[in-house]
């Protein structure tokens, strides 16, 4: 049978039709998992460029300037990958004793105890010199404790929670499992000033470790190409840099320019514009002949582990988010304690009770806008009356409380709608059979309305994990774990805002969000899961 040009067109017309609707569906499903996988792979994973004064050449043995060899040792229970020269010194000399802490360099909140030698042995003198040198001290800070010997100094690191201290490379075969040996990064990059100076609007300002190793192995031709200006890199190396750690970097056919003493290190720098130099910090005096550049590293690594998820929280970029996690739990939980009988009643109210008239449409009206009011509104509302006018302070119950106002509305137009999608035919038959009103809606309305009530729940659940504006003004910051109802505390989303706002953390504030929003995907799973389970015992 031959088809009609009229119904060709309609079949035509419907392909095109549905091929939109499917592109449209389709980028929409794109856009939503591109922004998911972004906001997880940033939260598990961090990938940085961070400037340091030092390259990325590291080694646990510290050759200082007499020539002595050290390693620093701390408790294992440090998380630390390297350290440069200077943070090593900051952790013996800090001026206050109680912001002497570990979170700057590995996240943990624990306070750094410095362990040193008391005598006045060469090897210690220089490790003393080296360690105090930078603040220009005689003596250790009075916070620091001693040890007698290696074997009393692993001892005392071991058995210390956040200990620091060092010994002699040749003890090396004494250290224990409770101890780890901490590589320190302490080679610098050194330029002429007269290459760092702004020409024709160009001034170079940092390397990055591939350019730093592209000059020391001969290919680099002109320093225009990485950003300087137009002159040939002389790459250096002075004579106390461990050569072990830059042997790697040169190429087969160009060997840079090494020297035998400081001074002719020094006057080569101070001679040539073009000169690039490396130069350990721990071993040589400042000279006016160069300067050192800023080097880019790039850093790796993982944002949501373990220990970001179970240790308590602190202030600054140190600690975990347990107790904001159990916060956010508890807050879920008691607002909806308070707001689904409320919501669901009221929704049975309206339409099952309610005389259908101008009464009930201004309260169908009032609720409608009230769900559509900015969050902040709330805020602002809860922090004059619960806080302010009953008295109730900032705090846990101050914020549940204005939470639970603001999903209110919510609740009762979902509810409402879910009930008002029950059959009729279902009211009627159960009371035909012999039941009370009051029977009917527990027994049939509410278990056949249940998945729309559900839905309301999901999206009541969904707002108040990510509430923020509400509980700036009535939950406070606390970064305790919440012990009555008067407790200020923060949850997860609070965190995040404040994470963000005070530009603490980029990755915490998307690690916190990663948590966030597999507690809201959870929380969506099983409320799915009690959805088709009420499915399954009301088809039986």
């Amino acid at each position: 049978m031959e088809i009609s040009a009229n119904t060709k067109k309609i079949h035509r017309n419907e392909n095109i039709a549905r091929g939109v609707i499917w592109g449209f569906a389709g980028l929409t499903i794109l856009i939503l998992a591109w922004i998911l996988g972004f906001i997880l792979y940033r939260g598990f994973y961090s990938n940085n460029v961070v400037g340091y004064k030092y390259t990325d050449m590291s080694s646990d043995v510290l050759t200082l300037n007499d020539g002595s060899e050290v390693i620093f040792i701390a408790n294992k229970g440090i998380r630390v990958k390297d350290l440069t020269a200077d943070s090593m010194q900051e952790l013996y000399t800090h001026v206050i004793r109680e912001l002497n802490k570990w979170s700057d360099y590995t996240e943990q909140s624990v306070l750094c105890q410095p362990i040193a030698y008391k005598d006045e042995s060469p090897f210690n003198s220089s490790v003393k010199a080296f360690l105090l040198g930078k603040e220009g001290l005689d003596n250790w800070k009075s916070y620091t404790t001693y040890a007698v010997d290696s074997r009393q100094m692993i001892e005392k690191v071991a058995e210390t929670k956040g200990a620091l201290g060092y010994i002699p490379a040749g003890d090396r075969n004494l250290l224990t499992k409770d101890v780890v040996p901490i590589p320190l990064r302490s080679i610098q990059v050194a330029m002429n000033s007269e290459a760092l100076a702004i020409k024709d609007n160009r001034s170079f300002q940092e390397f990055t470790e591939d350019t730093l190793k592209a000059i020391f192995a001969g290919k680099v031709v002109s320093m225009t190409s990485i950003g300087g200006i137009g002159i040939a890199p002389l790459p250096a190396i002075a004579p106390n840099v461990n050569r072990s750690l830059t042997d790697n970097w040169f190429g087969p056919e160009f060997i840079p320019k090494q020297f035998d003493t400081m001074e002719g290190f020094y006057d080569y720098m101070s001679r040539n514009p073009g000169a690039v130099g490396l130069v350990d910090y721990t071993g040589y005096i400042p000279s006016d002949s160069y300067e050192t550049v800023t080097v880019q590293r790039r850093e790796r690594g993982m944002n949501l582990d373990l220990w970001f998820l179970i240790e308590k929280p602190a202030e600054g970029n140190a600690g975990g988010i347990s107790y904001f996690i159990i916060n956010t739990l508890f807050m879920i939980l008691m607002t909806l304690l308070f707001s689904a009988p409320i919501g669901i009643l009221a929704a049975v109210y309206l339409v099952e009770y309610a005389k259908q008239g101008p009464l009930v449409t201004v309260l169908r009206m009032g609720t409608e806008t009230l769900a559509g009011i900015p969050s902040i509104v709330f805020g602002l509302f809860g922090r004059i009356f619960f806080v302010n006018i009953l008295g109730m302070g900032i705090g846990f119950i101050s914020s549940t409380l204005t939470v639970t106002l603001m999903i209110l509305p919510t609740l009762v137009r979902t509810s409402e709608e879910a009930l008002k999608a029950v059959p009729p035919i279902l009211r009627e038959g159960s009371m035909g059979l012999g039941a009370t009103k009051w029977q009917t809606i527990f027994r049939v309305v509410l278990p056949a309305a249940s998945q729309g009530i559900l839905t309301g729940v999901i999206l009541a659940v969904g707002r108040v994990a990510g509430e923020t504006a509400v509980l700036l003004y009535t939950l406070g910051s606390s970064y305790d774990l919440v012990r009555n109802l008067h407790s200020p505390a923060r949850v997860l989303s609070l965190h995040l805002y404040l994470l963000f706002s005070e530009a603490v953390s980029f990755d915490r504030a998307f690690a916190t969000g990663t948590v966030l929003v597999i507690i809201v995907l959870i929380t969506n799973l099983l409320t799915r899961r009690l959805i088709r389970k009420n499915k399954q015992m009301a088809g039986r």
